[in-house]
């Protein structure tokens, strides 16, 4: 019910804050794919160059991704 609801989006917002102030992780492998992450300092998603591997949450395949978690 509502309740469940309430306390889904409670965790849904925490994990979204947490994932949008994580810093940029380019990883440590050395492939190069496109990809985005949300700069906290600007406000924006900007665009990076990610290795594949490591990293952390704060790293979209799009610019919509990007955009429709963090809010920007």
């Amino acid at each position: 019910g509502f309740y469940f609801r309430s306390i889904q989006g409670f965790y849904f917002k925490r994990i979204q804050g947490n994932i949008c102030s994580e810093p940029k992780k380019v990883g440590r492998c050395r492939e190069s794919f496109p990809r985005f992450y949300f700069d906290s300092e600007t406000g924006k998603c900007t665009p990076f160059i990610y290795g594949g591997c490591g990293g952390n949450g704060n790293n979209f395949e799009t610019l919509h991704a990007c955009r429709a978690i963090c809010r920007a």
